[in-house]
């Protein structure tokens, strides 16, 4: 019969539904998938996924061994949150979830000061846009621009998200002569619905010349040119050839939390993170939400 790791890779075939997705997640190549599954499927003698156009979809009698997958790893995760719930030692490993903005310019700016204060704990930063499962034990603790939206997570708010217009530094514009042209948003489209702002719309016929597809390409091809972005300042404030213009705006506005589950509140590890990233938003309000009562419209 199969053994964990058939069912792993079965598991995560259909997560990702893809043979390739599933190889660069499972950092193998696409040869090891094919060769496995195939094996797989000769030693039950039945098809587990059905194929269309590179889509692997769970035959019937493959869902039921997905179904049973998504099971033991449920409980395997459980085990683990629990054992390392309940470990009380500042030494190991902790891995922390982050976006690429705030894992460049908020987590490395203060995770240091955890490793000088607790030498023997090994921290692991994971920089993606793509949020690790807190419950599958995919990480420790995640920093995420977003609420809480599971009775499973616990979790601290850190700061509020504040953005502002920049400019570069050798560009023409000041307050007397604002930007008319902006760098804008080539990602997700219901982004310019969110924010009320067309700066955010790859569609906009006027304004924008240039689209980005991340706040960090964003802000780098701002500073080398006449072009205006909005930006949030924990971005812009610290990016080397940028200056603000205007007041920090009232849209968007976020909320930045630190969140764990719940199984790991507890845990001495998490919360050293805790403790050191909520000490570290608050000496960085200033970058995060920008001077008081500053805020103006778009």
């Amino acid at each position: 019969m199969l053994d964990w790791d058939d069912y792993y890779l079965l598991l995560h075939i259909a997560r990702f539904g893809r043979v390739s997705e599933t190889a660069d997640h499972l950092k193998v190549t696409s040869s090891t998938i094919f060769r496995r599954l195939a094996a797989i499927e000769s030693k039950l003698n039945m098809p587990i996924f059905q194929r269309d156009g590179g889509r692997y979809t769970p035959t019937e009698e493959g869902a039921a061994i997905v179904n049973a997958a998504e099971k033991m790893e449920q409980e395997t995760a459980g085990v683990a949150r629990y054992l390392s719930g309940e470990s009380q030692t500042l030494s190991g490993s902790v891995k922390i979830t982050t976006s690429e903005v705030l894992s460049s310019f908020f987590v490395a700016r203060h995770v240091t000061a955890l490793g000088r204060d607790h030498p023997k704990l090994k921290v692991q930063v994971v920089s993606s846009d793509r949020m690790l499962d807190l419950s599958r034990h995919e990480a420790d603790v995640a920093i995420r621009p977003k609420r809480l939206c599971s009775n499973a997570l616990f979790g601290r708010k850190l700061a509020t998200i504040r953005w502002a217009t920049y400019v570069a530094d050798a560009s023409h514009h000041d307050e007397d002569h604002p930007p008319d042209t902006y760098i804008g948003h080539a990602g997700d489209p219901r982004l310019a619905a969110h924010f009320g702002s067309t700066a955010f719309d790859p569609n906009a016929a006027d304004g924008a010349q240039f689209f980005a597809s991340s706040l960090v390409l964003r802000a780098a091809m701002c500073a080398q040119g006449e072009h205006a972005a909005a930006l949030p300042m924990i971005l812009g404030e610290v990016w080397p050839g940028l200056r603000r213009v205007g007041d920090v705006l009232d849209n968007p506005v976020g909320d930045l939390w630190i969140v764990c589950h719940n199984d790991m509140r507890r845990n001495r590890r998490v919360r050293a993170v805790f403790d050191a990233m909520i000490d570290g938003a608050r000496a960085d309000t200033a970058l995060f939400e920008g001077p008081l009562g500053a805020a103006t419209g778009p």
